[in-house]
């Protein structure tokens, strides 16, 4: 009789579960199909970035620097070559030797001083692009928060392949490669949100510059 007891007890058990999963099931069906389609927005990054008010600011900074730069380098250059002519026309064996020695310094300080310089350089622009980026993420939230959309991508369906000549790669092998890279087939164009995004994060920079 225990034992008669005990199994259907257990059976209890089993139906109570089965019937809790059914009468869940409808529920979370419901709320699933309540959350909706998912929306998707593309953007095109090489269209933003260029119609950026602040690249293009950033970049007018970065041709005033580069500017100041060749005219430094023109000046090392130019000091370096009156050295050397200096150098042809002494006879004196003392003051070749320190002649040598100040042209061989001026050398070397020109050559690290155009290593730290692109270096230098270097780092600039990639801060600058990693600023740029970070306010795309930044505008592309706000945005989607704004328009209830779900996810941006960004699109890279109308892009070519960049074939270099001198690399190791074959060009079927560059093909393939940048084909893996690839995230988008197609995108309607109903979906992209490039100008709207140009326009905000113009705005926002206007805000900060305080130029409207």
């Amino acid at each position: 009789m225990l034992h008669q007891l005990r199994i259907n007890a257990t059976a209890l058990v089993v139906i109570a579960g089965i019937l809790g999963i059914v009468m869940a099931w409808p529920a979370e069906a419901n709320r699933t199909a309540s959350v909706g389609p998912t929306v998707v927005a593309t953007v095109d990054m090489q269209l933003v970035m260029n119609g950026l008010s602040e690249r293009a600011d950033l970049q007018v900074d970065l041709a005033a620097n580069s500017q100041a730069i060749e005219s430094e380098e023109k000046r090392r250059a130019e000091e370096i070559e009156r050295l050397a002519k200096e150098l042809e026309d002494v006879v004196d064996e003392s003051r070749r030797t320190s002649l040598q020695d100040e042209l061989d310094l001026k050398i070397l300080q020109r050559m690290a001083w155009l290593r730290f310089t692109q270096q230098e350089i270097d780092i600039e622009k990639s801060l600058m692009l990693e600023n740029l980026f970070r306010s795309m993420q930044s505008a592309a939230k706000e945005l989607a928060e704004i328009e209830g959309i779900d996810i941006v991508i960004i699109d890279d369906s109308g892009q070519g392949f960049d074939l270099l000549p001198n690399s190791q790669l074959s060009r079927e092998g560059q093909v393939a490669q940048q084909m893996t890279s690839r995230r988008v087939l197609y995108r309607d164009s109903a979906i992209d949100i490039s100008e709207d995004l140009i326009i905000r994060m113009n705005n926002d920079y206007a805000a900060s510059t305080g130029t409207r």
